[in-house]
């Protein structure tokens, strides 16, 4: 009974202190868990005081560019001096305008003007041209050794034309052709001649170069060329497919007395009223 009994007590020993080391090793690890995690606690409050911390420290950044363009779109107020400033160049412009549109309408009625009196001066010079056609008598008037001198002239009606020839000066040779007389007989010459040409179905370009041919230029109004002593001058009057020309010639030494005589008679030349 004994020996049973002290082997029932070594099998309850070896339990008991297997139980004790279980239950002291399941005390440490448990403690040791929970100082593990209270310890990582601490450190992520701590990481998160710290970070709070260091945020309250940093400044916020400003952003410049964004403030400027505030900057730029807010409108500036106007000081008085500027206000008034602005208010006397706008007054200035206006009174500018205004002039240069005054300005403007004096123009135009001065050119209006202009033209109605050229549009009057027209008219009254080709009424007094009609009317001087109409009669036979006219007074052409040339300067000779500084005076003025008169001179009649009797109306010559051609074939489809009409010219003023001075009185008692010209001998006719040729239809539509004469030579410079006095009293009756030929004067220097005979080198003093006035003839009419009719371009029939010709342009006006087309007789200038037929007379450049020949050896002709421009000189003011009348194509001219010289031969020896001699100068031949030619008036063209065009018309539609219609050219006349006022031919003359006279020697150089002639040149103040017939010379300017004949470029007068040349200007009286008109087609007459019935071959236009």
């Amino acid at each position: 009974m004994r020996k049973i009994f002290i082997k029932g007590a070594k099998k309850n020993g070896i339990f008991i202190l297997i139980c004790a080391a279980v239950f002291t090793i399941s005390i440490g690890t448990m403690t040791g868990c929970s100082m593990t995690k209270e310890n990582a606690e601490a450190v992520s409050d701590q990481s998160d005081q710290s970070d709070q911390s260091e945020s309250e420290n940093i400044l916020p950044v400003e952003d410049s560019t964004a403030d400027n363009a505030i900057l730029e779109n807010t409108p500036v107020p106007e000081t008085s001096e500027e206000k008034v400033e602005k208010t006397e160049k706008v007054a200035e412009a206006a009174e500018v305008e205004k002039e240069e549109k005054a300005e403007a309408a004096e123009k135009a009625e001065a050119a209006e003007k202009t033209e109605e009196v050229e549009k009057t001066e027209k008219e009254a010079e080709a009424e007094k041209t009609e009317k001087e056609y109409t009669e036979d008598k006219m007074v052409l008037k040339i300067m000779r050794e500084g005076e003025m001198e008169e001179m009649p002239a009797t109306l010559f009606a051609g074939e489809g034309y009409v010219i003023y020839l001075t009185d008692g000066d010209w001998q006719q040779h040729a239809n539509d052709a004469w030579t410079a007389a006095f009293e009756g007989k030929i004067v220097l010459n005979g080198q003093v001649q006035l003839w009419i040409t009719h371009y029939d179905d010709k342009t006006g370009d087309q007789v200038k170069e037929e007379l450049k041919s020949a050896g002709y230029t421009l000189e003011n109004f009348d194509m001219t060329r010289q031969e020896g002593e001699v100068i031949y001058k030619v008036r063209l009057n065009e018309f539609e497919n219609d050219v006349w020309g006022v031919n003359y010639c006279y020697p150089i030494e002639a040149e103040e007395g017939w010379g300017a005589l004949l470029p007068l008679i040349a200007d009286t030349f008109a087609v007459s009223m019935d071959d236009q």
